[in-house]
């Protein structure tokens, strides 16, 4: 449910054609009768809504391949194919299933972040000599941190890069690190966030020097 999940949440986005194959589709339509106790009914219009998204999602991945790269156009499209998703949905379901159905995305998709910043964490490991309870702690905080940032991404990424659009960019994505931050700093020693700002300047350093 990866792909779906990034297209259909509120803040995610997709680019794998990987949701046009049937299987995936009868997948998470199964996935959705289940958790939103749909009719027999409702199972058939959603599953026609899944083949009819991800036949629009495929067409706008192949058709962008087969043009010059325009990443604005792109996720513009992407957001456009979402929104007709979406509708259809709120069409289908209850006011009540559409508010499980959102639920439901949103949980895999912090699941999803949270399984990405433990990748993040075992490189820190040994840097900052973190216990497991501190390991396991820190996925939550450094998963949102990762969503937050794809929500911006996502929400901004078709805009004008005008002034005010970049400084609003750059207003959020500060506030996401200092979030981070401010949690991290919950569960790290003062001796552990330290090291944690030096790990962080090395890496700009490298960057700046590669």
């Amino acid at each position: 449910m990866l792909a779906v999940v990034f297209a259909l949440s509120t803040s995610g986005f997709a680019v794998s054609a990987a949701v046009a194959q049937e299987a995936d589709a009868e997948m998470i339509l199964e996935e959705l009768t289940t958790e939103l106790d749909l009719t027999e009914e409702q199972t058939q219009q959603v599953g026609a809504l899944l083949q009819q998204f991800a036949a629009d999602l495929a067409e706008v991945t192949d058709r962008a391949e087969g043009e010059e790269p325009d990443g604005q156009k792109m996720l513009s499209d992407i957001k456009a194919v979402r929104a007709e998703f979406q509708k259809g949905m709120q069409g289908v379901l209850s006011a009540e299933q559409y508010e499980a159905y959102e639920a439901l995305v949103e949980s895999v998709f912090q699941e999803i972040f949270a399984e990405i910043a433990e990748l993040k964490i075992t490189d820190l490991r040994p840097v900052l000599d973190l216990t497991d309870e501190q390991a396991d702690a820190l996925k939550p905080v450094m998963g949102s941190a990762l969503r937050e940032t794809v929500r911006v991404i996502f929400e901004n990424g078709d805009k004008r890069m005008n002034v005010r659009t970049k400084l609003k960019i750059a207003n959020a994505l500060k506030k996401i690190q200092a979030d981070q931050k401010a949690g991290m700093s919950e569960i790290l020693s003062p001796e552990q966030m330290a090291a944690y700002d030096a790990y962080k300047e090395a890496q700009k350093e490298a960057q700046k020097e590669g």
